[in-house]
């Protein structure tokens, strides 16, 4: 892992911890925020230095895991391995067999396909999306998601967890 994958996945976990060691007001702000910021994530720019260019993008991931942290959590949201893309398949549930996806395939192409600035409104949805099952993730997949346009993680990470519920089904005895 490169030094510059470690400073990301530090931050991002750092200020998941933020959110949830944050009151259920500072969370609420977060979840809302908008260009001008909320207290939590202007303490974590000041406390990791962010340059102006930085802020938008940590901005929109702060909001994001804010987005996910319920106000009433007891644990973080951070699961190790549980990366962004397996997450969008199978909506949190790692044990789930899935007949489909949670998120379509079609989805997670459009999602893809966005770059710019409106990929953090696209990712910001999907995030929405999952929010309401609660799920925990890989909380620095879901910083690159975000830091980064090429989406081959995200794919990569989604079709293996559509495989390996594929394989489990076709290794299920068949009631005939």
């Amino acid at each position: 892992m490169s030094e510059r994958d470690t400073a990301v996945g530090t931050r991002a976990l750092e200020i998941a911890s933020a959110l949830f060691h944050a009151s259920s007001g500072e969370k609420a702000a977060a979840r809302r925020m908008g260009p001008e910021g909320a207290p939590v994530f202007w303490r974590m720019a000041a406390r990791f230095n962010m340059t102006p260019a930085e802020e938008p993008a940590w901005r929109a991931i702060t909001k994001a895991l804010a987005l996910l942290t319920p106000a009433s959590a007891t644990e973080s949201i951070h699961a190790d391995g549980r990366r962004f893309g397996a997450v969008l398949a199978d909506g949190g549930d790692a044990q789930a067999r899935l007949e489909k996806p949670v998120f379509s395939e079609l989805r997670l192409a459009r999602l893809l396909a966005v770059r710019g600035a409106a990929r953090h409104d696209a990712l910001e949805r999907a995030i929405r999306m999952l929010a309401r099952k609660h799920p925990r993730i890989d909380v620095p997949s879901l910083a690159w998601a975000y830091l980064n346009d090429d989406g081959q993680e995200i794919a990569r990470h989604y079709y293996r967890r559509l495989d390996q519920s594929a394989r489990t089904r076709e290794k299920e005895p068949q009631n005939v």
